[in-house]
């Protein structure tokens, strides 16, 4: 009996003990996005990143600068690639790690793609009662780290009202809540990269954005997907020759999150140099024999017009028909000349054997 009743006394004092640690670990947990384990079991469906990608950020929207000036998405992203960072500024850990990463991936990126000149940075704000001078303390502290000059006019710290900070949280698909015990955010972790236009290319989420290796060690190159991804946003405008060239040969792959090679592309590569070593020995066999050297100068036109209509990715269908059918009258003339020249030139060869046989 004695037993008995000590175990009911305990037992209150059991559950408040229980509570107190589970208090303490919501706590902890303030300010943070959904990704730990507990988190991962038990997952908030109103905390979550919804990507859209190909869909369009509404330019139009008007927010506030470090200096409480007006001014839209258009004129921060300015025609370039742009890095767009949704965060709150009062944030205790989450938003500053997701910027801290911004930070180490475009310093480890070359001079060649620099902040301001190449792309630019929009951090926007969802809390819309933070005002343009936490905006820009945060513009100070991260534009020195950053070390370079130009982000000074190409990284942006906005402010903004509820209205418009609504419009442009559901168009990235960012979906967050306010906890009112807390006083803080629930919200997800990552950036995107918009187009110049305002079209969302990708999403990286997380809290960094290096490439690390399998065994998580970092790359040699470690901002080549970031890099590769503001290239492939502006269509090849910005970016290094080397990174172009890559580009060509290479594609994102969604799934391990890098760039992979293009199989088809080296299969198109692997046809076309098939192609032309046809044609090579085509032209040596065939080039004493008049009437096959027309034949061999259209063959080979034929072939050097095929990297043309392989990889070009602008349709035909886009010109006008009038420069649709004006482009066949410059063709038809250069291969009529170079057919000409062909056969006069074979003429002049068989008309020098005999004469040379009398000598």
């Amino acid at each position: 009996m004695t037993n008995l009743n000590n175990r009911r006394s305990g037992c209150p004092l059991l559950a408040g003990l229980a509570a107190l640690l589970l208090a303490g670990a919501a706590q902890a947990r303030g300010g943070l996005a959904p990704g730990g384990a507990d988190e991962q079991d038990n997952p908030n469906p109103n905390v979550a990143y919804d990507q859209r990608l190909g869909e369009k950020v509404p330019l139009d929207l008007p927010f506030a600068d470090e200096d409480g000036n007006d001014i839209s998405l258009a004129q921060c992203v300015n025609g370039k690639p742009t890095i767009l960072v949704l965060a709150y500024y009062r944030c205790p850990m989450l938003c500053g790690e997701v910027l801290a990463g911004v930070l180490d991936a475009c310093r480890n990126m070359p001079r060649s793609m620099t902040c301001g000149n190449e792309f630019n940075i929009v951090a926007v704000s969802f809390d819309p009662k933070e005002k343009p001078g936490l905006a820009k303390a945060k513009k100070m502290h991260f534009v020195t780290e950053y070390g370079r000059k130009e982000a000074d006019w190409g990284w942006h710290f906005l402010t903004g009202k509820k209205e418009s900070i609504d419009k442009l949280t559901a168009a990235c698909g960012f979906r967050y809540e306010f906890d009112p015990m807390l006083k803080e955010y629930n919200h997800p972790s990552g950036i995107m990269v918009v187009s110049p236009e305002g079209t969302i290319i990708r999403y990286f989420p997380g809290i960094e954005y290096l490439d690390r290796g399998d065994n998580g060690q970092l790359l040699a190159d470690p901002s080549r997907t970031l890099r590769l991804t503001l290239i492939d946003a502006s269509e090849g405008k910005v970016g290094s020759v080397s990174d172009k060239v890559f580009l060509s040969c290479y594609q994102y792959n969604p799934h391990t999150g890098k760039y992979s090679a293009n199989v088809m592309l080296i299969m198109r590569a692997g046809g076309l140099l098939t192609l032309l070593i046809i044609a090579g020995i085509y032209a040596r066999t065939s080039w004493k024999v008049p009437g096959f050297r027309v034949l061999v100068v259209c063959l080979l036109g034929y072939v050097a017009m095929l990297p043309v209509i392989m990889f070009t990715s602008m349709p035909v269908n886009t010109l006008p028909t009038w420069a649709q059918r004006a482009v066949v009258v410059p063709i038809g003339l250069v291969v009529f000349l170079l057919g000409r020249w062909a056969w006069k030139s074979a003429k002049r060869a068989q008309a020098a054997r005999p004469l040379a046989g009398v000598e």
